[in-house]
């Protein structure tokens, strides 16, 4: 065998054992135009899927290598192995594929469609053919566990918005903004705010803010007395 001829049949091997294979993500897996995942894409690869903290759920970003696809419907379905037989567990539909040589997409595996903690599920790739034959397109495996983080802290804008809207939820079942003391609309009659009470007159003589002027009950004695001294006359 030349040396041509066996780089050859590598590459050919590698391609081969690439082929048809589906390859899970923790987080997004980056792929090129080609639908090819490039080599930061890879980072995000893994055999083991952890939980979404806190809940009964798993995201799988899911890449798959198509042997041989063709326009139509595209089914990736998921079975799990017990006492020795394979049932199918949940299948996602890709009704509109078209037909590339490649699929990508994310799926939430949730535990009400049946998935579990610490198992391994096989994940097959197929299309039906003209003549109603399942074909398998592509095919791997993924295990779903459960480590236990804990659901990460709200940061601190989202602590300063929800104390805002707990503040304005009080505010607005007190009828106002906090302002009138007793959280009441309605002006209250006894109120300092409306000003001092009104000052008690005094009998007998006053001067006014100047103290150069008189008032009108002296003005009125003033008179009189002219008035009887010209009488006597």
């Amino acid at each position: 065998m030349t040396l041509s001829s066996a780089f050859a049949l590598a590459a050919l091997s590698s391609a081969a054992a690439y082929a048809g294979e589906v390859k899970v993500g923790a987080t997004p897996i980056e792929i090129d135009d080609a639908g090819k995942i490039t080599a930061k894409g890879k980072s995000a690869v893994v055999d083991t899927l952890d939980e979404v903290p806190g809940e009964d759920r798993w995201i799988a970003y899911v890449h798959a290598k198509l042997d041989n696809p063709a326009p139509g419907p595209l089914y990736i379905e998921f079975f799990q192995e017990l006492d020795g037989n394979k049932s199918s567990v949940w299948r996602h539909d890709e009704n509109d594929f078209a037909g590339d040589k490649w699929f990508y997409g994310e799926l939430e595996l949730d535990g009400r469609k049946g998935f579990n903690k610490n198992r391994t599920y096989d994940i097959k790739v197929t299309q039906v053919n003209a003549k109603g034959k399942e074909l398998t397109l592509a095919s791997g495996k993924i295990k779903l566990i459960k480590s236990g983080k804990k659901p990460e802290a709200p940061k601190e804008e989202e602590k300063e918005d929800e104390a805002a809207a707990e503040q304005d939820a009080h505010d607005s079942l007190g009828g106002g903004d906090g302002n009138e003391g007793d959280g009441s609309s309605t002006p209250n009659p006894d109120s300092a705010s409306e000003g001092p009470p009104p000052v008690e007159k005094k009998k007998g003589c006053s001067v006014d803010a100047d103290g150069n002027a008189w008032n009108g009950a002296m003005v009125l004695l003033a008179l009189g007395a002219g008035f009887i001294l010209r009488r006597r006359r």
